[in-house]
């Protein structure tokens, strides 16, 4: 009897010891899987993409199915590209329930030796206005002759009331500041007037008269370049523009921020409706449209400012060749905004003056809202 349980316990010992066996042997447990992650590179260069791997002590290469995550936001793909300046951009990456350890890079700042000069125009134009279309020609002519002419139009009081009547217009349009002598009127770099040669042609019909007065501003080297980069969640707009100096020589320099929407219509007033005694451009022949003209193209329209009108202070000792300055602000749209998908950003610096009246546009830049636009 004794002989028969030392043989059932030597039968049941050599059984469970075999399966102990068989279990170690035959399979790993996936709490000892180990997973490496690699980076393509330890700095980039802010826009340039960098490029992640994960390899698994069980199952080799596994960067398909991992999820990588920058900055605590999960990514599409293995690829990243950095859209701001960070020295220590943050990526780990999981995989079959296991984390990686987390790394870094740097994305730095890179500015051009050079940048493009843009031209600000900024049309002082009313709905109400029936000369206007005046200005509206002349702003069709610079921006056909060139895709560094950057405009906005500035809606100014009148009857009946425009719908898009900037809030700032009368302060700006006024002795003190710009003096623009009403609508129409157009400046360029927010000081300089636009000579609409009014007396002579009052509806504009050679090019030629309006480039020779822009081409001045355009041959220039520019003092500094500015990027773009926004985003649109809901109502809240996020704004981050920078502005890269290739000079140290610049005083007073000042930013401002404009939001403006394209794609909008409205019923424009027009005096030259009938007329036969004035000479047009056969393209914008207004003396052939009625009074007003119905649902007539209202573009480039300014709905709001989110700096001051006249700007904020970039400081003295942040301005040096090679130097990158950086305003990053969230803000709500405006009560204004017809359709988000048709808002642009300009933003552009002033500067080199004693006083606002002075202080000519020394480059500008547009972007639409929800992408980014570079330093070019």
């Amino acid at each position: 009897m004794k002989k028969s349980i030392n043989l059932t316990r030597m039968f049941f010992l050599v059984f469970f010891s075999s399966l102990l066996l068989v279990s170690c042997g035959t399979e790993e447990d996936a709490s000892d899987e180990l997973l490496e992650l690699t980076i393509s590179q330890s700095s980039v260069p802010r826009g340039t993409p960098v490029s992640f791997q994960v390899s698994s002590s069980i199952a080799g290469d596994v960067t398909s199915q991992a999820v990588f995550h920058v900055n605590g936001t999960p990514i599409s793909g293995n690829t990243f590209t950095p859209t701001v300046a960070n020295e220590s951009n943050e990526v780990y990456a999981t995989f079959n329930g296991n984390t990686t350890a987390t790394k870094t890079f740097a994305s730095v700042e890179t500015t051009p030796s050079e940048y493009t000069q843009k031209v600000l125009i900024e049309d002082y134009t009313g709905t109400w206005c029936g000369w206007c279309p005046r200005m509206m020609t002349i702003i069709q002519y610079f921006t056909n002759y060139s895709e560094n002419i950057i405009p906005v139009a500035i809606h100014t009081p009148g009857t009946p009331v425009d719908p898009w009547l900037y809030e700032h217009a009368i302060q700006m349009m006024s002795s003190s500041y710009y003096d623009t002598g009403g609508a129409p009127a157009g400046q360029i770099n927010r000081i300089h007037k636009i000579d609409q040669d009014k007396d002579a042609t009052p509806c504009p019909n050679n090019f030629s008269f309006f480039q020779n007065q822009i081409d001045p501003y355009l041959n220039q080297n520019a003092l500094l370049g500015l990027s773009i980069d926004s985003s649109l969640s809901g109502n809240s707009l996020s704004m981050n523009v920078k502005v890269g100096f290739a000079s140290s020589d610049i005083s007073n320099a000042k930013l401002i921020v404009y939001l403006i929407e394209d794609g909008l219509t409205y019923n424009q007033y027009n005096y030259f409706s009938g007329s036969t005694t004035v000479s047009c451009d056969p393209n914008f022949n207004y003396a052939n449209m009625p009074h007003p003209i119905p649902n007539h193209p209202q573009e480039h329209i300014l709905l709001k400012t989110y700096t001051d009108i006249y700007g904020d202070d970039i400081p003295q000792n942040q301005i040096s060749q090679g130097t990158v300055w950086n305003w990053e602000q969230t803000f709500s749209l405006p009560a204004n905004v017809t359709n988000a998908n048709n808002l642009h950003i300009v933003a552009f610096v002033v500067g080199n003056g004693n006083e606002i009246k002075t202080r000519a546009a020394l480059n500008v830049q547009r972007a639409k809202v929800g992408t980014f636009q570079d330093f070019d």
